[in-house]
């Protein structure tokens, strides 16, 4: 990587579309090596040597696939911007008002185009990555809403104004894209048999976590007077668990891998919301909960094979989990700022987190938590993420 990183430094002054997915791909490696700063660094470049590209400095695209090709590269930079930016608490670069750029053809027609192609013989078509993009347009609104509420000054009528209407948007996404779009075995199958099984799963993998993030404040029933509390926690329930089901299904699958290091993340809150359940729920199958956590946990040691900045995700899953034992009265998922850091800022230490004791008085010592450990295990609510065998040095 050093030396692709010097090659690059060394033509920056380059503007072109090359010099941009050189900057995507090292910023991708920077990720997997554990340098968030560097990767958003690396993102931040591309972005603005696409930028000075569209402004006229560099001569126009032609043909098809080069059109195609800067628009795919737009809204890559569009996307990791969205999750690299919040990973580490900054604002996006890229404004939603920015977005005067064609959203990319369908899959198999971009496949199938000549190199001297100039104009589509047949009629245009969005395919699995314009969908995805539509989707990840509702996130930086779902991040916003939870940080304002957190650091802003945001009145109860007006976060629950937002939280309706992100919640329209995200189920109208739901029923408006295409018939064979739509998460279903015989679409799984279809997608698969053309090559895109994974690029499908994580699809919808985003459309589940989006939406256990919007209704994640709802966990606390003491933390929201809204009439819908009751049904927005359900739905957040039933996202986390239904996340779970699908990575689950994924790896279970052949040719259908979704082995991006956000999907490990994306597991981790899963398993926030599949822990709570676990934990608190008196009316809930416990072994289908610890089935699904299992999955996510499975799925994220998978993920290490191939990208070693998934173990702070592992670390970071059995610190809350430890959190959460340590307190039955606190409210362990509030959505204050630990929890918004858990959540989205998944780049940045955790920190200290204030817990109340398990009972008045008593001591977080090492015997109270033996003891706490002791007792859930007894009720069937404990999961023992095994990890000694994945030494983790802290970043």
């Amino acid at each position: 990587m050093d030396e692709s990183k010097r090659l690059l430094l060394a033509d920056l002054e380059n503007i072109c579309i090359e010099n941009v997915q050189t900057c995507i791909l090292i910023a991708n490696l920077y990720a997997a090596h554990l340098n968030p700063s560097s990767e958003a660094l690396f993102f931040r470049i591309a972005i603005n040597l696409l930028q000075i590209m569209d402004a006229g400095t560099c001569p126009a695209a032609t043909t098809l696939i080069d059109r195609e090709i800067r628009r795919r590269a737009w809204w890559t930079l569009y996307m990791a911007d969205r999750w690299s930016s919040s990973s580490l608490g900054l604002p996006p670069q890229i404004r939603d008002t920015d977005l005067a750029v064609d959203l990319p053809m369908n899959e198999a027609m971009f496949e199938s185009l000549t190199p001297e192609e100039t104009k589509l013989n047949v009629p245009w078509q969005p395919g699995l990555w314009a969908h995805k993009i539509s989707l990840v347009r509702l996130f930086g609104p779902i991040q916003d809403l939870n940080h304002r509420s957190v650091y802003g000054n945001v009145s109860d009528q007006e976060l629950e104004s937002s939280v309706a209407s992100l919640s329209r948007l995200l189920e109208d996404w739901e029923w408006t894209i295409p018939q064979d779009v739509r998460m279903n075995p015989e679409n799984l199958e279809l997608h698969i048999q053309r090559g895109h099984g994974g690029a499908f799963i994580a699809l919808h993998l985003g459309y589940h976590h989006y939406a256990t993030l919007l209704y994640f404040r709802f966990l606390e029933p003491a933390a929201s007077s809204s009439p819908f509390a009751a049904v927005y926690r359900d739905k957040c329930k039933f996202h986390a668990s239904s996340y779970s089901d699908l990575v689950k299904l994924a790896r279970q699958k052949e040719n259908c891998e979704v082995i991006y290091p956000t999907v490990g993340h994306m597991a981790v809150v899963s398993s926030s919301v599949l822990l709570h359940t676990l934990l608190f729920s008196e009316d809930q199958d416990l072994h289908k909960v610890r089935d699904a956590l299992n999955a996510n946990f499975e799925a994220i040691l998978e993920l290490r094979r191939y990208w070693p900045n998934t173990a702070p995700m592992i670390h970071r899953l059995v610190t809350f989990q430890n959190f959460c034992l340590l307190s039955t009265d606190y409210r362990t998922h509030q959505l204050d700022g630990w929890m918004l850091r858990f959540l989205i800022e998944y780049s940045l230490p955790l920190g200290e987190k204030d817990t109340a004791p398990v009972t008045s008085g008593m001591d977080l010592d090492m015997d109270s938590f033996s003891a706490r450990t002791q007792a859930v295990t007894e009720q069937g609510r404990y999961t023992t993420f095994e990890i000694e065998d994945y030494p983790y040095e802290e970043m």
